[in-house]
């Protein structure tokens, strides 16, 4: 009897150094996460290859959900995020708010991130948890080139995020002249409304984008469209007080 109790022991003790081990592996192993993530963020690319030899997951995430890749990312460190690529992290990876490492390339510009995403898979179409996707992002900042080289189709162009708003509208409302013009003739519907009934035209007479509004009129813009509070754009230009825009508006010929 004496000796099952010192083999159960025995067992036991096996057993709990095991576990210790275990643990001790999983907290190693955390850190060591945490270190890529930290090291892709501040652009340290040696110690990025140091961390990935060791066998930590190039897709490890941090409490927010952002792994190695969107931190290079965001803070623009093209080769970082080509090699993390190249070791396999994914470009369609979303951290909690649902932003993808291709709508922060498109937030801030970066061009060539972007195209390096682009080669390797990513997504244009995926939206974040408002309904955002990279081409709203682009739009929403003017990078025009970020835009073409997306290359959507007029499906994913019209996408709306949950307050109804096209990258169109987004576009318009910023005075971004070219992109809108760009975005058109990819395929935006110009009379597209928001969730207020607001359309790309009456944000552009509403923040005096006189060159926006007439490429929108020039493309069959509805300048009878009215929004929730009540108002055409022709009511928004008398109300702002502009006057050429209130011109283009009322001499705008009519669209089959």
């Amino acid at each position: 009897m004496e000796l099952s109790r010192q083999k159960a022991l025995v067992l036991l003790l096996i057993a709990l150094c095991g576990l210790m081990l275990f643990s001790n592996e999983r907290v190693s192993a955390g850190k060591l996460s945490e270190q890529l993530i930290s090291a892709a963020e501040l652009g340290e690319i040696d110690t990025v290859k140091k961390i990935l030899e060791k066998g930590v997951p190039v897709e490890a995430k941090d409490l927010d959900g952002w792994t190695a890749l969107m931190k290079a990312t965001y803070e623009g460190h093209e080769n970082i995020v080509q090699e993390l690529i190249n070791r396999g992290a994914s470009p369609n990876a979303q951290e909690n708010a649902g932003w993808t490492s291709l709508m922060m390339a498109a937030q801030f510009g970066y061009r060539e991130i972007a195209k390096i995403l682009l080669q390797n898979g990513a997504k244009i179409e995926t939206q974040n948890n408002t309904g955002a996707t990279a081409i709203m992002f682009a739009a929403l900042n003017g990078h025009q080139g970020l835009i073409q080289d997306m290359q959507a189709p007029p499906e994913f162009i019209n996408l709306t995020d949950r307050s109804g708003k096209s990258a169109l509208i987004f576009a318009a409302a910023g005075g971004y002249s070219e992109v809108v013009e760009q975005l058109i003739a990819l395929g935006a519907d110009v009379n597209l409304k928001d969730k207020t009934n607001n359309t790309a035209l009456i944000f552009a007479v509403q923040r005096g984008h006189e060159k926006v509004v007439q490429i929108l009129l020039e493309n069959c813009a509805d300048v009878r469209a009215v929004d929730d509070q009540g108002k055409t754009a022709s009511k928004w230009a008398v109300e702002k007080q502009y006057t050429g825009i209130f011109q283009l508006l009322v001499t705008a010929p009519p669209c089959n």
